[in-house]
């Protein structure tokens, strides 16, 4: 499992923020899910290996969000999905050790 310390940018702190309610990964989880990326996620928060994601796919699932994000940030939509599709595994299995969804 990678280990991360905290967000290395401010994208990724802004991600974890949005995305987790929180601190709490399983609203994003579900969210994910029900977009239809179930399988990837389910690798991300699972032991084994973690299945990569695309940025395609992730704009394909999230699709007005991540051009929300974008605008947001004053970033391009591509460079949005990205970042994202990049941090979003790595940032999943930190926060699931072992296999278990940390809920604090």
């Amino acid at each position: 499992m990678a280990a991360i310390d905290a967000p290395s940018t401010p994208l990724e702190l802004f991600l974890i923020t949005t995305l987790f309610d929180g601190g709490h990964i399983a609203p994003a989880i579900e969210e994910l899910r029900a977009a239809g990326l179930g399988d990837k996620v389910d690798s991300w928060v699972g032991t084994g290996e973690n299945q990569p994601l695309a940025a395609d796919e992730l704009t394909k699932a999230l699709g007005d969000n991540i051009a929300r994000i974008a605008a947001l940030l004053g970033l391009g939509a591509d460079e949005v999905a990205e970042k994202a599709a990049a941090a979003l595994p790595v940032t999943f299995d930190a926060l699931s050790p072992e296999g278990k969804v940390v809920t604090q």
